[in-house]
Parts: C-alpha cells; structure tokens; sequence
C-alpha cells in the first residue's frame, strides 16, 4: 500500500485497503492509514477519506500524531479546509507536517495573511520551520507583495545559518521579483547552483513585470544555452515583456519560436501573443484571433475582451456585436463590456447603439470599477480607490495631495 502511494498508484492503495478490510483477522494500523489517507487526498475523495476518518477513530489509534496529520493533510487535499481547520485546532499535539498542511491550505485558498500569522505561531510555539513551511510564508508575501515580511523572513535565514535549497530559492527569486526588487532576485538567483525552470521563470517574469524586455531576451538565450527547456509560462513572460515595451521586434522573434514548436494553441501564450499584437498591431491581433478559432482554440474572457477594443479600434462592427453577445451571456454584470460596445458605436458614429447600451448599464445599475493603487505604511498594505473617502485619514491625503498639486503647477510655471 505503502509502495502503490509513493508511486501515485492511489485507487490500486485504496483497493488494497478495501481487500485487507475482507480479513478479520487482519487489523489496519498506524502504517495503513498514512498511506491509504494519502490516496484518498490524491485523488480528491473527501467522502471515501470520511470513512477511512470514522475507521480510524473507532480503532482508537487517533491519538497517533502521524495518523492525526493524515487526516488533517486529507481533507485540505480534498478542498475540505473547513475540517483540516477544525481538526487541526482540536488537535492536542502537532508536528510540523500538520502544521505545513494547514499553512499551505491557506495559502492556497487565498487567506495569505492567516497563512503568515500561523507561520510566525508556529515558530512561538518552538517548531522549526522546514523548507515547505518556509517556501509557503515566501509565497505569501509574494502574492501580498509584502516586501518587508519576507527580507524579514530571507535576513532570518542568513542569520540562522538556514541552506537554500532549490524551492526556497525559486520561491525567493519570485517574491523579489514581484515585488519589484530586482536587485536582490538576482542575487539569489545568482547564488543557486543548479537553477531549476521555476527559478528561471520567475526572473523572467520579475524583468517582465517591468517591460525589460532586453533582459527577458538575455535570459531566454542562456536558459537555452543551459538546456533548459522554456514552457507556456516563460514565453508568455517574454511576450508580456514585449508588449510593455513595444519591442515588436523581439516579440516577432518570440512569435517565431513558438510556431516552430507549435505552441500557438497554448492558451498562455496565445493571450500573450494577442496583448503584443493588440498593441502593436491591431489587424494582426485580430487574424490571430481569427486563425485560434479556426484552429479550434477556445481563448478565455480576457482574450475576447481584448480581441473587443481591437474591434472597437478598427470599426469592426460586425465581429464586436458578436464578441460583446458572448461576453454578456457569460458574465451579465461586468461592465468593462457594456463599455467598449458603447464606445465601438460612438467610434463609427451610431449614437443611438452607444446611447442604448449606456442606458442599459444603468438600468442594471452596473459602473465602471474605480482605478485602485496602494502604498505599504508602517507594515501594512493601504489601498485607495479613486475618490476615495473611506480611509481614516482621508481628509489629511487630500490636503497633502492638493498641496503637492500647488507646487508641482508652481514648478511647472517656473521652468516655463
């Protein structure tokens, strides 16, 4: 059973389990249940791990810390976090596999900054983090964008003499990155003697995030050079570069590589490929488009929303309507949609369309969503809203923002 588990060969556990059931004068045990809790959580059977739960504590062996965390990892496996919680709270004893599973469970549903507090718990209560636990924290502050959390985390490290291995690097190099702390991602990506694919996407996407798209170019050659075979994410990364920068040259050459390894059905990279184009060249962002559905590519909201505006941008009345009825249907309430159509009619001057559209928007009470930046203060992530009133201190940016306005137009008139 044991064996069919580190194999991945989960329903040949699970059957072995239900055989060794047939025996009465064979018990499970506290080496069974690891293994037959991890099928379950393979292959995504909350209900059947349920039973094996009941199972367990009428055997009176659920007091087994090893067991324990099996359920507990189980059921966060099987998107039943709700229990891996509650089990987890009851829990009299924990090891730091239990405590990782409930970390990560966080983590990837969203809650980052629960998954952080527990992370920070669990080193109060004197358990040393491993490299699971430690690449988690990582990608919390990464998808928090919470700079200062995770040098604290990196400098603690350092400090405590901790050896990077590959995923804790990766993880580093893609918290950095994404913060935009290019600098130090490349020093930790520097310092990795054996760079895996993740660690090189990460530094792509870092330089991408910025426009660098030269960078992005360098990167991808010495990825080949190293044998590292680029995926869907690393030419999106390089494609996304390009956009931002306008470099239609490189993105051409990109374009280049990903016919000559028919990648072009990727849906990654033909977004990607779309966003270049749409910004560099409409007609050619939309006989992409043309050619992906002829091809039998199903391009997701974000495709046709952008394949819209090119639409709008060259009067295409015609495939717009068409595009803007599928949008709809698909998501009634968003009203980025209502507006391009609107806009794509007042483009070609069919002023009672765009008026119709617009007054359908208020008549469903949709608005356009408010532009949103935030600024990190005292360790905490504070957004504003356009307009916004909402924060405490509202009144007090205002003044400081019309304040700077005076100087700026001061300025402005001086060097006139």
């Amino acid at each position: 059973m044991a064996a069919c588990t580190k194999n991945l060969l989960f329903a040949e556990a699970i059957e072995l389990f239900e055989r060794l059931l047939h025996f009465p004068y064979l018990k499970p045990d506290s080496y069974t249940y690891p293994s037959v809790l991890k099928a379950c959580g393979g292959l995504g059977r909350g209900g059947y791990g349920q039973m094996v739960h009941t199972h367990v504590i009428k055997s009176g062996i659920f007091t087994d810390i090893v067991i324990a965390s099996s359920v507990v990892g189980m059921y966060a496996k099987c998107e039943m976090f709700g229990s891996a919680l509650q089990l987890f709270v009851e829990m009299p004893e924990r090891d730091v596999a239990c405590w990782n599973t409930v970390i990560s469970g966080y983590y990837h549903s969203g809650q980052c900054e629960k998954a952080l507090e527990l992370f920070e718990k669990m080193k109060d209560l004197g358990f040393e983090p491993n490299s699971v636990t430690i690449t988690t924290a990582i990608s919390s502050c990464a998808r928090l964008l919470d700079l200062e959390r995770g040098k604290r985390i990196h400098n603690g490290l350092t400090e405590n003499g901790f050896v990077l291995d590959g995923f804790v690097s990766a993880a580093l190099v893609d918290m950095y990155g994404k913060c935009g702390c290019l600098e130090m991602a490349v020093e930790v990506f520097d310092q990795m003697p054996m760079k895996s694919l993740v660690s090189w996407n990460s530094i792509i996407a870092g330089y991408s995030l910025i426009g660098d798209s030269n960078s992005c170019i360098e990167l991808f050659k010495k990825m080949n050079e190293e044998g590292v075979k680029p995926t869907s994410t690393t030419l999106s990364s390089l494609l996304i570069a390009c956009s931002r920068s306008a470099n239609l040259q490189f993105g051409k050459f990109v374009h280049g590589y990903v016919i000559r390894n028919c990648l072009e059905a990727d849906i990654f990279v033909s977004s990607s490929l779309l966003d270049l184009y749409f910004k560099c060249s409409y007609f050619v962002a939309l006989r992409i488009f043309n050619d992906l559905k002829e091809a039998g590519v199903k391009p997701d909201a974000i495709t046709f929303t952008t394949i819209l505006t090119a639409c709008s941008r060259l009067a295409a009345l015609e495939q717009g309507e068409e595009i803007a009825r599928f949008l709809i249907e698909k998501d009634p309430d968003d009203p980025s949609t209502y507006i391009v159509l609107a806009n794509m009619y007042a483009s070609v001057k069919r002023w009672d369309e765009a008026r119709k559209v617009r007054l359908k928007m208020k008549v469903l009470g949709l608005k356009k969503n408010p532009g949103c930046s935030w600024i990190e203060v005292g360790k905490r992530i504070q957004p504003f809203f356009v307009e916004d009133t909402s924060h405490p201190e509202a009144e007090l940016v205002y003044d400081c923002l019309a304040s700077l306005s005076v100087h700026m137009e001061k300025d402005e008139l001086e060097l006139n």
